[in-house]
């Protein structure tokens, strides 16, 4: 099982899209390790993911998690801290997400001037210490260039994978005019990437854009998705009162609350919630997966408009790669690339595939 573990809900950047800090009700880690460690000592390959706020602001705590919890550890963080790390613990990370937006321009618009550098300058020096996958994890909103930013982010050199997720709050209520117009051409950079991507096969070398990664490879296998993320089946998230939830974002909403690591084992968790209509009668179910959880079951204050908007965003992705699946193939059959390139996440990594 997977597990988000809140250290903190604090936050030392203020992002456009998210606000920063919280004044939420329970801010800090409040329960005793034992309990944590109690309860994760009942699962037989537990993995988990430091996440906030920003969990960097806790590194003694995440050190002693480490170092008396066995487990699979992922870190998610916006890498503006990331060099308080030592680097015995920093190689000791199966997965690093740093939070980018693209290039310095977009970032710093969203994330604060200068964050850009900083993250590079960090992400940098982790490379010393750190040899697992190092993910640049993107938002998309309204400055963003989907082709621009996603080939900036890859030709770095850094960055093994780049991944992105939707600004969801743009469909809220159905999503303004300027929401709308950004969709369209969020979807026009969609095609041109695609296009790039399979390009670059040709030569023998697949970028690693996860959303794409992950959707071929259920394209070629034919294997039907479950919830990409895994919200509700094999993912949960540890609040800092130990409460659990089925997702790390949205703590505050108590139909996200499925139970406690003081009075809930892990198998009681497993398969607890799947998303129901629209989702659970839909052509791309076994594509898509059901794409968040979350707004599934909020779909009522997304509204039936921004619903569709959000599903229109999956189906031209899965057209996009369909079409180009001939082609991709072709070039597996001749060996200029291996179906083996597709074989990813390893394990639930933070990565939800559908942006």
């Amino acid at each position: 099982m997977h597990y988000h573990l809140l250290l903190t809900q604090r936050c030392n950047l203020a992002c456009s899209y998210c606000g920063g800090t919280r004044e939420a009700e329970h801010m800090e880690v409040e329960y005793p390790l034992e309990a944590l460690r109690s309860f994760i000592a009942k699962d037989s390959e537990p993995v988990i993911a430091f996440y906030g706020g920003e969990p960097t602001l806790r590194v003694e705590l995440m050190e002693e998690v480490m170092d008396t919890i066995k487990a699979t550890y992922i870190l998610h963080t916006n890498g503006t801290l990331l060099h308080r790390i030592k680097p015995g613990y920093l190689r000791r990370f199966h997965t690093i997400l740093i939070s980018i937006d693209g290039r310095r321009e977009v970032t710093d618009a969203y994330r604060g001037r200068g964050v850009y550098d900083r993250i590079i300058r960090n992400a940098r020096l982790a490379r010393r210490h750190f040899h697992g996958d190092l993910i640049a994890r993107m938002v998309a909103s309204l400055r963003s260039d989907i082709y621009r930013d996603a080939l900036h982010l890859a030709g770095l050199g850094i960055f093994d994978h780049v991944h992105w997720q939707l600004d969801f709050e743009l469909f809220w209520d159905g999503g303004s005019e300027a929401a709308r117009e950004w969709l369209r051409s969020y979807n026009a950079g969609i095609t041109r990437l695609v296009r790039r991507w399979v390009e670059e096969m040709r030569s023998g070398r697949v970028l690693g854009f996860v959303p794409f990664i992950g959707v071929t490879r259920t394209l070629l296998t034919r294997e039907p998705a479950k919830l990409r993320c895994g919200a509700g089946v094999d993912f949960f998230a540890i609040s800092p009162s130990g409460e659990i939830t089925l997702c790390p974002v949205t703590p505050e909403y108590g139909f996200m609350r499925v139970g406690s690591i003081f009075d809930t084992s892990p198998e009681e968790l497993r398969n607890c919630t799947s998303p129901g209509e629209p989702c659970a009668s839909c052509d791309l179910l076994w594509v898509c997966g059901g794409r968040c959880l979350f707004i599934n079951l909020a779909k009522e204050w997304v509204g039936e408009q921004g619903y569709a908007l959000i599903c229109s965003t999956v189906r031209h992705l899965v057209n996009e790669l369909s079409a180009a699946l001939p082609e991709i193939e072709g070039l597996i059959e001749e060996g200029v690339i291996s179906k083996e390139a597709f074989d990813y996440p390893e394990i639930n990594n933070d990565c939800e595939v559908i942006p």
